[in-house]
């Protein structure tokens, strides 16, 4: 019995991180819920790196980072026990969440910027991808 309950929850967590869809209907609710309580401690190695590679500064990055990263942990955990308890409810409007980006690791979208997929806000410098060259069309 053990071993099924570990199967299933390992599933529920993998199937919610690799989820870049936002959620629509009370099921996407719930495995975003339980993905953001089982991966949140990873706010935190994250957000070091981030830290680090902003002030190109060991120390000021594992320091700063830390704080950071602790914060943004309890706060996607308990984003992810808010979605978890209320998940049959559309509350806020249209299941969105309450912490974002909706996962851990979608914090930089395809366009080099932080948070849903279009971007909330850029990207930390050394993130954002190279512009890329447009070239005339071909007649």
């Amino acid at each position: 019995m053990r071993s099924i309950v570990t199967v299933l929850l390992v599933g529920v967590m993998v199937l919610g991180l690799v989820s870049a869809v936002y959620a629509k209907t009370p099921g996407d609710k719930l495995l975003r819920g339980v993905s953001n309580i089982l991966s949140g401690w990873c706010e935190i190695p994250q957000t070091i790196d981030e830290e680090w590679a902003n002030s190109k500064n060991f120390a000021v990055g594992v320091i700063a980072g830390s704080f950071k990263g602790i914060a943004f942990m309890i706060g996607r955990m308990l984003s992810g026990t808010w979605d978890v308890l209320t998940f049959p409810a559309a509350a806020p409007r249209g299941y969105e969440p309450l912490f974002k980006p909706d996962y851990v690791f979608d914090r930089y979208g395809p366009s080099g910027t932080v948070g849903t997929p279009t971007g909330d806000m850029p990207a930390p410098a050394g993130y954002a991808p190279e512009p890329s060259k447009t070239f005339e069309k071909v007649k």
